[in-house]
């Protein structure tokens, strides 16, 4: 698993017919000991995440798990929306200022 912020979605009207329904976002994901990657992953989302949110991403068969169907041509996909995140010694910023929002939005619960 990873974590991720998601920076885009991925339109697109002609693909494979188990891909069908399936939303697309383009997600930055996080290195917790550096700065952010300079990657970029397409993942499979059916949770309903937005442009901005912090993300929890699985590979492989945990993300075809995730989806409901092992046979799906994804290799990655949302497993959860990220409400808050408690951070210690994290050299990433990007990833400090990340959880400081995160935990501004849930008035201190």
């Amino acid at each position: 698993m990873f974590l991720g912020k998601v920076v885009g979605t991925v339109w697109s009207t002609k693909k494979t017919p188990d891909l069908e329904g399936v939303r697309f976002l383009i997600v930055h994901p996080y290195d917790l000991d550096k700065e952010p990657t300079k990657n970029i992953v397409v993942v499979a989302d059916r949770l309903g995440a937005g442009i901005g949110e912090i993300v929890m991403c699985a590979y492989g068969k945990a993300a075809r798990s995730a989806i409901g169907n092992q046979d799906m041509s994804i290799e990655a996909a949302v497993v959860g929306i990220v409400d808050r995140m408690d951070l210690q010694d994290a050299e990433s910023e990007e990833l400090r200022e990340s959880a400081r929002e995160l935990r501004g939005r849930d008035n201190g619960k």
